[in-house]
């Protein structure tokens, strides 16, 4: 009886540690610019800063020389830029603690289920946001009618009555915590988060653990159907960005399995040749097309190759970022920077890490790129193709998106080095224990 009830109560402990462990993966994507964390999270930073430093200072097991090494130079080169400029105060730096903090406890709360239970949860929201999309294309507004969280935008449709009065009508969003209607670009799925194009970084990311990381729970059926479901996530979204990072990782993978003298994984070359047939089809069916307009629309103009107003946006911050780090080395705070990317004919955006390398000074940038990629390049179970697959995608977003710790992506160093700081800790106890067999045996 009483080994009974203990065998039900440690089912229910494993069960309320996964569920945990679910929440606390949730929260971690949720915080890279999805609209929860732009509209909730972001409200409440201190106090979940706050939390994330109790429960590290309560676990030895979370207090970790990596994760917390770029926050204190991060938080240094704050006080430095702010002591010279004036111009820098520490709101961005809290967002970044969170980011990191959270990542960092969702990955160590359980490290040998962490890619697993990622990858199930990630699948789930995709195949959600899927089902909600393609029902949309149908019958637009659905989710509306389904939702029981709707909320307006910052901006929706202008009409001006003359030269000086006009009327702006806010675009109203449907949905927060599993798929998110945005009231407008019906045709581009954007998941839970606030752009297609930070949709696709978790949805690429994903790829990258299917496919070099490999989670030993999924078998190579399973990986085959999990792939299929993000590359529809990734086409979903209409992202030039998830485009060309998805050839990217597969590309790589092909590379890698030639490498190793194996046959080359029969997803890639399938991907990519469907991939060029379609491009082909949709050049035969003219500039009109939906194939045209959702695919090479992404990439050309006017029958060439040409960047669209985002593009030529980050091309401009990127630009003012690299004449800033010139001009002010050691970081110029924001007043100046925001002054260097004003312009009167367009916002310039993106270009993050030339941004933070600009705001916070050329050494923040460099260490935070050295970070990130530290614990991929000595990870010996990734190969030369992954690792250098992975510095591409950061770069990618990083350059094309505002964030420079995105969560969806830096969780692959973070897990890569709370592995090897598992392991370590484990070879201690072996080595003991085996000793400890030997002795017996002599005795």
């Amino acid at each position: 009886m009483r080994a009974t009830l203990s065998m039900k109560n440690s089912a229910t402990k494993k069960q309320c540690e996964a569920a945990c462990h679910y929440l606390l993966i949730y929260l971690m994507v949720a915080f890279a610019d999805s609209f929860l964390y732009d509209r909730i999270l972001t409200n409440i930073v201190i106090p979940v800063v706050a939390l994330i430093a109790l429960i590290v200072m309560a676990n030895r097991k979370y207090q970790l020389v990596y994760p917390i090494s770029i926050l204190a130079l991060g938080f240094l080169a704050m006080l430095f830029v702010r002591v010279s400029t004036n111009a820098l105060g520490p709101t961005e730096l809290l967002s970044w603690v969170a980011m990191v903090g959270i990542t960092l406890i969702a990955v160590m709360f359980d490290v040998s289920s962490f890619l697993i239970r990622f990858i199930k949860l990630a699948a789930f929201l995709t195949g959600f946001s899927l089902v909600v999309y393609l029902i949309s294309q149908v019958f637009p507004g659905f989710w509306g009618h389904l939702s029981p969280f709707s909320f307006f935008l910052s901006y929706g449709d202008t009409t001006w009555l003359d030269s000086v009065n006009r009327i702006v009508v806010n675009y109203r969003a449907d949905g927060l915590l599993l798929y998110v209607d945005r009231g407008y670009d019906h045709t581009r799925n954007v998941g839970i988060f606030r752009e297609p194009a930070v949709y696709q970084i978790l949805l690429n990311s994903a790829i990258f653990v299917l496919l070099f990381m490999k989670p030993k729970e999924l078998d190579k059926k399973t990986r085959a159907r999990l792939l299929a479901l993000f590359v529809a996530g990734v086409f979903s979204t209409k992202s030039a960005t998830g485009y060309a990072t998805a050839l990217l990782v597969f590309f790589a993978c092909s590379l890698s399995s030639l490498k190793k003298g194996d046959r080359v994984s029969a997803i890639a070359p399938i991907l990519l040749g469907s991939i060029c047939v379609f491009v082909f089809i949709a050049f035969a069916m003219g500039s009109s097309s939906w194939a045209t307009d959702s695919v090479l629309g992404r990439f050309m103009n006017d029958g060439g190759i040409s960047l669209d107003a985002s593009g030529e946006a980050r091309v401009g911050a990127a630009n003012a970022a690299l004449a800033l780090m010139q001009r002010y080395p050691f970081g110029c705070g924001y007043n100046v920077y925001g002054a260097a990317i004003s312009t009167g004919n367009m916002e310039l955006v993106g270009a993050c890490l030339l941004k933070v390398a600009a705001v916070y000074g050329s050494i923040m940038g460099i260490a935070i790129l050295i970070w990130t990629c530290y614990p991929v390049f000595k990870s010996r179970e990734l190969g030369l193709s992954a690792k250098l697959a992975f510095v591409a995608m950061y770069l990618i977003a990083t350059y094309l998106e505002c964030e420079v710790f995105y969560t969806t992506l830096i969780f692959i160093p973070i897990y890569l080095y709370c592995k090897n700081v598992a392991e370590a800790s484990v070879q201690p106890m072996r080595a003991a224990a085996s000793s400890f067999g030997v002795l017996r045996e002599a005795r």
